[in-house]
């Protein structure tokens, strides 16, 4: 992103200098002000197509487009913005209380990246660590996922309601 927003602007910073000098040239009874201004709006534009061409060469703009396309499919289900601790790794994202589990969808363009997903019926507890201050999910395997997410107490509500309704199911 960084990268096409220089480029757009070294490409209108040259074009509108070399636009102003040469409409100067060209028209010399033309007030210097709107030679420039004149020069910026057209600049402006052939900039913007130049930088919107190179990043569909590249396929940027496709990964953005998926990345909307699969995000689309979350929409149904309550969830909120959270940090998946890993390590010492903060991975952003989005948590998601699915029907059947819970799923991480982390924000990012690397089609490696996959969903972190556990079942409810995979999960021993949910509390808040107390020394971190996170949304810490044990599984009965015995890892823990730690999240930083807001509203941690709301979370635990809804994970332990649906845990009580699933061992009321059961029996």
């Amino acid at each position: 992103m960084l990268v096409r927003y220089l480029i757009f602007c070294l490409i209108w910073l040259l074009l509108s200098a070399f636009g102003t000098f040469m409409g100067y040239n060209i028209f010399p009874d033309t007030p210097i002000f709107t030679t420039g201004v004149l020069s910026c709006l057209i600049s402006w534009v052939v900039a913007m197509l130049f930088t919107v061409f190179r990043s569909v060469s590249k396929g940027e703009i496709e990964l953005v487009q998926k990345e909307a396309a699969e995000r689309a499919k979350y929409k149904g289900y309550p969830g909120s913005a959270a940090n998946h601790i890993i390590g010492i790794n903060n991975v952003n994202g989005h948590l998601y209380m699915f029907p059947e589990s819970l799923v991480f969808h982390p924000h990012t363009l690397d089609e490696n990246k996959e969903d972190w997903t556990l079942p409810y019926e995979d999960i021993a507890e949910v509390k808040v660590d107390p020394e971190t201050k996170k949304l810490c999910i044990e599984s009965k395997s015995g890892t823990t996922d730690r999240f930083a997410v807001a509203d941690r107490q709301k979370w635990i509500n809804d994970i332990n309601a649906i845990l009580s309704e699933q061992e009321e199911a059961e029996t």
